[in-house]
């Protein structure tokens, strides 16, 4: 190894902390530690060291909290719904790989969209098959990042094709350039031969006997029984190149905190005789006037009080947040709740149809609006953001190269969304099992169709805010 890629470092703690790039790129890591104990936040530290440094990386996302590094660099979002950059299936795994290996295009794998389990887990393992046979020719140092790893590397009942190819690369991949890190709230969880075999550790507060346990096995008793008093941030780093286990507290990240936990403050009091004035309001979510659409930035800011540092951290962060999170937090608060209709398991097949009626009739007014909208866009035409770019820089480009996106795609995620379709409706039911899966299929539109109007809602929104009214 050369002497200056053993000086490359990322500076992680807040002492100053740094380890060696390289190390981290290649080697094998596991960082542990349970909700709230700052597990993602140091993933995050060291992902956005390893940017800043132009290095890359793939973060399997499963509860899309890392979109935050968009707000810095150009990461390419891929996943299953409209809140990401691109949506993907396991037939674009090879694209995805080679975006990002080939054509050096950190990605953010998120499967937290997918309801079905198997179809997000042969998307990850055909990414990072395509990765590690990719790896073979390239040979360059490439970090492989997985959250909840107890789900795709089990102790027990590993014997699926994911978890094998993550043991092989846990044994293999070093010697091609790519390196894994784990993550997980439950070490007692994860295959004990990956735990073993990781050449850098991070063990953050854990309380649970058995993964108490499993931190004694690694560190000493002692040890284990400190870890169940850390704060914040606070953890136990453990690295093999120097056999050094120290007590170190990682820095804050820089970037979007979307995994923090939502505080009480995101509820809105209303002034005045209550309930009836917040409906009457022109901010209300029930109001359906286009012009009345309102984004208060000061009070849909992000609660950042109930975050992992706690309020003294957060006073003094200056982290820049982006409108469209800012629109995500006040279209999640004005999400529909069925109109006051009453639960989808009380309803008989009657009532059931007359709702789906109704959310028919909601769809075709926002498709209507949607009309309006492109109506005015042909009156008056927008510029092209890519060619009116005043830094020159070709956002998205290399992605584009390889998987098929818009100019503006990485910085305006937002596509509009397709309508569900009705449900075919029998003339007349001939037993109970029609009779009910007749109640299914209507409860099932219903559901989507509550989808749709949010996301419809969003990208209407988001395109007022953007001054693009199309």
């Amino acid at each position: 190894m050369a002497q200056e890629e053993r000086e490359q470092r990322i500076v992680v703690t807040e002492d100053g902390r740094a380890l060696p790039t390289v190390e981290i790129l290649t080697g094998r890591g596991f960082v542990t530690g349970k909700s709230g104990s700052g597990k993602s936040n140091t993933a995050s530290v060291i992902t956005e060291q390893l940017l800043t440094d132009g290095y890359n990386l793939l973060i399997v996302d499963t509860e899309g909290e890392y979109y935050g590094l968009k707000e810095r660099f150009e990461v390419l979002h891929v996943g299953a719904d409209e809140f990401c950059d691109v949506e993907v299936a396991p037939d674009d795994a090879e694209s995805i790989a080679e975006a990002a290996l080939v054509e050096n295009v950190p990605v953010i794998l998120d499967v937290s969209g997918y309801f079905d389990g198997e179809e997000a887990e042969t998307l990850i393992h055909d990414v990072v098959a395509h990765l590690f046979r990719k790896e073979k020719r390239e040979r360059k140092p490439f970090l492989l990042l997985i959250e909840e790893m107890q789900e795709y590397l089990p102790q027990s009942g590993g014997g699926t094709d994911l978890a094998k190819l993550l043991k092989r690369i846990g044994k293999r991949g070093r010697k091609r350039g790519f390196g894994i890190c784990g993550m997980s709230q439950r070490p007692s969880s994860v295959d004990k031969d990956f735990i073993t075999q990781c050449d850098w550790l991070v063990w953050h507060r854990l309380t649970w006997k058995n993964d108490v346990s499993i931190a004694g096995d690694v560190l000493g008793s002692e040890r284990a029984d400190m870890i169940q008093d850390f704060d914040a941030g606070e953890g136990f780093l453990l690295t093999d190149w120097d056999d050094a286990v120290d007590r170190v507290r990682f820095r804050r990240k820089a970037t979007h905190d979307a995994g923090a936990t939502p505080g009480l403050d995101s509820y809105d009091s209303p002034a005045g005789s209550g309930a009836a004035d917040a409906l009457r309001s022109d901010g209300s979510p029930l109001d359906t006037d286009p012009e009345s659409a309102h984004v208060d930035p000061e009070h849909d800011a992000p609660n950042r009080a109930d975050s992992d540092w706690g309020a003294e951290s957060a006073a003094g962060e200056q982290a820049t947040v982006t409108s469209n999170t800012d629109l995500d937090e006040a279209v999640d608060a004005a999400s529909p709740d069925l109109d006051g209709d009453r639960a989808l398991d009380n309803m008989d097949s009657t009532e059931l149809e007359a709702a789906v009626e109704r959310e028919q009739q909601r769809n075709r007014a926002l498709e209507n609006e949607v009309a309006e909208l492109r109506a005015t866009q042909a009156d008056h035409p927008a510029a092209s953001d890519a060619n009116d770019d005043p830094t020159g820089r070709d956002t998205g480009s290399r992605a584009r190269r390889v998987i098929d996106i818009p100019n503006d795609i990485v910085s305006s995620p937002r596509q509009r969304p397709t309508p569900p379709t009705p449900p075919a409706t029998a003339e007349d039911h001939t037993g109970v099992g029609e009779v009910i899966a007749e109640v299914g299929d209507l409860s099932l539109f219903l559901l989507r169709s509550l989808g749709y109007r949010l996301r419809l809602g969003s990208y209407l929104l988001r395109r007022r805010l953007a001054g693009d009214d199309r």
